[in-house]
C-alpha cells in the first residue's frame, strides 16, 4: 500500500511532467480559453487522436499522454482525499496547476455535454 509521503511525491512529480507537456505544446495553463480549447478538443478528438499518436504523430500523442496524466492526477488525489475532493478545488485553485487548470476545464466541458444532452 502507498503512503500519504510516497503518494505526495509521485503526485509532485506527476504533476512536474504535467506542466512540462503544456510548455511542450505551448498550452498556456493560466488561458483559460487555451485550456477550454485543450479540453474541447480531447472530449470531441480522442479517437482521432490516439489513432494520429499511434502512427508517430508527435503532438497528437503527447496530448493523449497530458490528458492520461490529468486523470492519474485526478486519481491520485482521489484516493489521497477521497471522491468528494473535487467539490472542493477552490481552495486549490490559488496554485495555479496546470493538472487543475485542464481537470476544470475538462470537468466544465462534460457538464455543458451533459447539459446539452437533456
Amino acid at each position: 500500500m502507498q503512503t500519504n509521503e510516497s503518494l505526495l511525491k509521485n503526485t509532485q512529480e506527476l504533476e512536474l511532467e504535467i506542466e512540462r507537456h503544456c510548455a511542450g505544446l505551448g498550452l498556456d495553463c493560466t488561458d483559460d480559453y487555451q485550456v477550454h480549447q485543450f479540453a474541447h478538443e480531447m472530449l470531441q478528438n480522442m479517437e482521432q487522436l490516439k489513432a494520429a499518436a499511434g502512427k508517430g504523430d508527435r503532438t497528437a500523442g503527447a496530448k493523449v499522454e497530458l490528458f492520461g496524466m490529468t486523470m492519474l492526477m485526478h486519481d491520485a488525489n482521489t484516493k489521497a482525499y477521497g471522491p468528494e475532493y473535487f467539490s472542493r478545488l477552490g481552495t486549490l485553485e490559488k496554485t495555479e496547476s496546470a493538472w487543475l487548470a485542464i481537470a476544470l476545464a475538462l470537468w466544465s466541458e462534460l457538464e455543458s455535454r451533459n447539459l446539452d444532452n437533456e
